[in-house]
């Protein structure tokens, strides 16, 4: 009969699904194009709401530089640390520029005419590397920070040459704190960037030289990452240090797997290392580099000033996008009259992390977006075909943002389309629910009863054969057969023992059918109900057999919430199966651990014995399933001792499984919530 009900809710429910279907294709055309001009409205709104931040951004500042209130670096540098997408930042007038400023020079006349100086250098090739590197040592002192840098710079290669390492490197430590000066603030102590750099390369080579390649690396990588920070002249100064030092050897300790941390996150394979030192290019995911590159395009933009024939507007017209179309991505500068004097200012701003910005406000429509260049490139985002587009407003014009086909359903769903579809897909759904939950409850049910009845036979067994022995000493006892007092006493406590096995038998299984007691939960200090646990069983273990063990490795404390009666029932059960499932060909070795993790309360008994095999890891927690096998009938098990340890720890929040442990054992980890 019920195979007859069922096919015909199917038939019903196919037919609900035609009828559905049907209706619903009628509204697709209008819902498409109801879509479509709802998704292009948020598309419009997405990058009008992004435009105007970053306009109202770009004109506050503006307003800020040329007012004497803070430096123009100082600015700089807070506005790139609030905003990634804030490049730099220009100030100038008509054929001046005022920030960013020269880098520091090293006036090397000056230098060169110092008589120390100037006796070192007579002595060049003249006499000994060594002879010649003392000279240009002594003349650190009493030149300020210039002479010592270049004093020290010009011993350290004298040294490096004549394969003294280590001295080199005593030699640049000696300055203490000098060498370590961030770059960029090289100008506020008097000391050429240029100079510095190559200062430092010369203490990477003295590392490299001294077998402390992971020292070295580690120096050049914050070398990179500080070069290409630089504001664009500086980074102008010392490009070709960084590209003909700096770079090749960061690629070859890439391509030679090294471990630190900034090599690694190159990404590049050991085969563009080797491209890129042949001189076959950058590896193509230096965007640092990249992006250095464009900061010193705009800046020569600026010290060119071939633009300024064109008007630039002042703050209050609005500031003009100015675009440097030689670099990929190219240069974007906001520039704009600043009506103090003649003073003009512009901030460079970053695409990637414009685009990365839009991406971050997007919102749920974040997934589906796709930036793409004229040709139909991908830039960045999905990938996927997409269903309406616009250009990306004044400030990226050179490219187009759309929303992906996928987003359809995201963006908005015409009502009846979807009381359609979701009349259809429940009556689909419940359905095939109803067939799947049919056919396994009748499975589930037959197993139950199949278990049950194993259960029931087992346990029939078990407590008629200590009532067999009862009965037959009680009869001998009633019709005489024993009249020596002592064996009268002895069969008596035979029947007294009897008995008491029986009703821990009986009391067991009652209270595993029955479950966790309902206790109410109260503070414990679970390590001291573990320690009274394993002392107690520490002697039933002992008399189990010779060289049985059981151990406990748990904090002195471990304070929670539970219910004590329970916990230590579903342990004991643990413990007890333990001793039941050993094995005869090793003693029994069992130890309990217990910690803390997190808001759980992990609590470990790890045995040597007989095992759990793998398929039944998880089935052995359900009520009445047993492991059956070779030594494993006779424990006296009725499938209802780890039941109750699952509904013990589900009591508690927890969850309790089995794994194979190295000994081949089992290993059961319970966790329990500690509140």
């Amino acid at each position: 009969m019920r195979p007859v009900i069922y096919a015909t809710i199917g038939v019903l429910l196919l037919i609900l699904a035609a009828v559905g279907m049907r209706q619903a294709t009628s509204y697709r055309v209008d819902a498409e194009a109801r879509e479509r001009a709802r998704a292009q409205d948020q598309l419009d709104q997405l990058i009008t709401a992004w435009e105007s931040a970053v306009d109202e951004h770009v004109r506050f500042w503006l307003q800020g530089l040329g007012s004497g209130d803070t430096q123009t670096g100082d600015l700089e540098r807070h506005w790139r640390t609030q905003f990634p997408w804030v490049d730099a930042v220009y100030l100038w007038e008509p054929g001046d520029v005022i920030w960013p400023a020269e880098p520091f020079p090293e006036n090397m006349a000056a230098i060169q005419s110092n008589p120390c100086i100037a006796r070192a250098m007579a002595a060049t090739g003249a006499e000994d590397i060594m002879q010649t590197a003392e000279r240009y040592a002594a003349c650190r002192s009493g030149g300020g920070r210039p002479m010592a840098l270049y004093s020290t710079s010009q011993t350290a290669e004298l040294l490096l040459e004549a394969d003294h390492p280590d001295l080199a490197d005593k030699t640049i430590r000696d300055l203490g704190t000098l060498p370590a000066m961030a770059i960029g603030e090289s100008w506020n102590y008097g000391v050429n960037a240029r100079r510095l750099v190559e200062l430092r390369l010369q203490h990477a080579r003295a590392q490299h030289a001294l077998g402390r390649e992971d020292i070295a690396d580690h120096w050049l990588c914050g070398m990179k990452q500080e070069l290409l920070t630089l504001n664009a002249p500086t980074l102008q100064s010392v490009l070709d240090l960084y590209t003909q030092n700096i770079r090749p050897q960061l690629l070859l300790a890439s391509a030679q797997n090294s471990t630190e941390p900034c090599i690694a996150a190159l990404g590049i394979n050991p085969a563009q290392a080797v491209g890129a030192l042949a001189g076959t290019g950058l590896a193509t995911d230096d965007t640092l580099e990249a992006r250095g590159l464009r900061r010193i395009a705009a800046w020569n933009m600026v010290r060119d000033q071939d633009w300024m024939n064109a008007d630039i507007p002042t703050l209050t017209e609005g500031p003009k996008l100015v675009i440097d179309p030689t670099t990929d991505p190219p240069a974007i500068l906001y520039a704009a009259r600043l009506e103090v004097g003649s003073l003009l200012g512009g901030i460079q701003i970053d695409q990637d992390e414009l685009i990365r910005t839009l991406f971050r406000n997007a919102g749920r429509l974040g997934p589906y977006l796709s930036i793409r260049d004229a040709e139909g490139t991908v830039l960045a985002g999905t990938d996927e075909p997409i269903f309406v587009y616009r250009s990306f407003g004044h400030i990226l014009p050179f490219l187009q943002v759309g929303i992906a086909e996928g987003a359809i359903p995201t963006i908005a769903t015409d009502g009846a389309l979807y009381v359609q579809w979701a009349v259809i897909g429940i009556g689909m759904l419940v359905g095939v629910f109803a067939l799947v939950t049919l056919v396994r409850t009748d499975r589930e049910q037959l197993d139950i009863l199949a278990r049950q009845r194993e259960f029931m036979t087992r346990v029939t067994h078990e407590l008629k054969t200590p009532l067999a022995g009862i009965r037959v000493i009680a009869e001998n006892l009633e019709m005489g057969a024993y009249r020596d007092t002592e064996q009268v006493e002895k069969y008596a406590r035979t029947i007294i023992a009897e008995a008491e096995r029986l009703g821990l038998r009986v009391d067991e299984v009652l209270k595993a059918a029955n479950g966790p007691a309902r206790e109410d939960a109260r503070a414990l200090d679970l390590a001291r109900v573990l320690e009274e646990l394993v002392s107690t069983w520490r002697e039933r273990y002992s008399a189990s057999g010779e060289g049985a063990s059981i151990e406990l490795e748990a904090p002195q404390s471990l304070p929670m919430h539970g219910r004590v009666g329970t916990l230590r029932d579903a342990v004991t059960n643990l413990l007890d199966n333990a001793l039941k499932y050993r094995r005869t060909d090793r003693p029994l070795n069992v130890r309990v651990k217990a910690r803390v993790q997190g808001r759980f309360v992990v609590v470990e008994v790890e045995d040597n014995g007989l095992g759990v095999p793998a398929n039944m890891r998880k089935a052995i927690f359900e009520k009445f399933r047993r492991v059956e096998g070779p030594g494993r009938g006779l424990s006296g098990g009725h499938g209802l001792g780890l039941s109750f340890v699952a509904e013990a720890a589900s009591a508690h929040g927890g969850t309790i499984e089995c794994k194979e442990n190295r000994s081949g054992g089992s290993t059961f980890v319970m966790r329990v919530k500690r509140t």
